[in-house]
């Protein structure tokens, strides 16, 4: 066996290993780790000149950055994908990059190109018959239109997309993630009680799935409900809760929207130099997708009607000093140094 067979061998073990292995970390929210991975297996890929899984890999590989809050590198990453299921004639993987790119779209509020970019691969899915996709795009185009308003419209997606992906047979990620999708409309329509009933249906899903990313995203909107109720104990639990899973899988962009939580429960509870210093670091962050800020809208306008220009960069200065993880971690140090309670929310 020639030494280039012998290399070929070897870049085949690698690329299942590290492959596989990104797969595994992915699932498990260790994003860090799978980034590491996905890349190894891309240029395992690249080695036995695999454009097919070269392509597929870094679809994986940008989904990774995105979820670190890596807009820019997720951003290349997917267009180096479709160019690459371009240049094969590939017109599934070109859909699916498309759809890719739709999501990073609707994350940094540039919704036309959404839109676009989302429509297209749903009409590709449709055309290729490729239900398990239709459904796919259905919940992405359904979390455009709740993004921009349109909650009607996206309770109609989420309902389709649910009952698409029941026709493949019935997951537990799918009613999770149905479950979730509905309370957010409810939540969206000031609805909390049945807002609340359907992310703690979701929680307990996502909870004996291991999904970490489903259960911190959950508990945000948990600790917005309590908020709104008045019911600051159990919302600052939900919080407290929701960073500390999220800050060991360095998810960015939730652990923004923690944060924002975090300022609307200050702010509640009438610390308003405080809820104005997290608010504004949050929202200011690259990582801190559009359709967060625009739910804020109000909370700002809210805090920053109490304090002068002055006040309000002088608060903000501080909290420039930190990164979002060393802004979370000292907050729970403080929480944690208050007396506990035997009251407890959730295990």
């Amino acid at each position: 066996m020639s030494e280039s067979d012998l290399k070929s061998i070897k870049a085949g073990e690698d690329l299942v290993r590290f492959y596989q292995g990104g797969e595994a970390r992915l699932v498990q929210a260790k994003l860090a780790s799978a980034e590491d991975y996905f890349s190894k297996a891309l240029k395992a890929f690249r080695k036995v000149l695999d454009d097919t899984g070269t392509a597929l890999c870094l679809l994986k590989l940008g989904r990774v950055l995105e979820l670190l809050g890596e807009y820019d590198k997720a951003l290349e990453v997917y267009k180096e994908s479709r160019a690459l299921y371009t240049r094969l004639s590939d017109h599934l993987g070109i859909a699916r990059s498309k759809a890719f790119l739709g999501n990073m779209a609707w994350a940094k509020g540039d919704y036309a190109s959404a839109r676009t970019l989302l429509e297209e691969a749903q009409n590709y899915f449709k055309e290729a018959g490729d239900v398990p996709c239709q459904a796919w795009m259905n919940d992405m185009i359904g979390n455009l239109l709740l993004a921009e308003g349109r909650d009607q419209e996206a309770e109609s997606c989420y309902h389709t997309a649910f009952a698409m992906a029941r026709e493949m047979g019935e997951s537990p990620e799918g009613v999770a993630w149905n479950k979730y999708h509905l309370a957010a409309i409810k939540l969206f329509r000031r609805d909390y009680g049945s807002a609340r009933d359907g992310f703690l249906n979701a929680f307990k899903i996502f909870t004996e799935m291991k999904d970490v990313l489903g259960q911190v995203a959950t508990l945000i909107h948990l600790g917005e409900i309590a908020c709104e109720e008045k019911d600051f104990s159990t919302a600052e639990k939900y919080i407290v809760k929701s960073i500390k899973m999220v800050i060991p899988t360095q998810c960015k962009p939730l652990l923004a929207d923690a944060l924002t939580g975090l300022a609307r429960l200050l702010k509640a509870k009438g610390e308003d130099r405080k809820a104005i210093g997290v608010l504004m670091f949050a929202l200011s962050h690259p990582t801190c997708r559009q359709q967060t800020k625009d739910r804020m809208v109000s909370l700002s306008e809210s805090l920053e009607a109490n304090f002068s220009k002055q006040e309000i960069e002088s608060g903000f200065s501080w909290a420039k000093d930190f990164t979002i993880e060393e802004m979370a971690s000292s907050w729970l140090k403080a929480v944690s140094s208050k007396p506990k309670t035997k009251k407890k929310i959730l295990k």
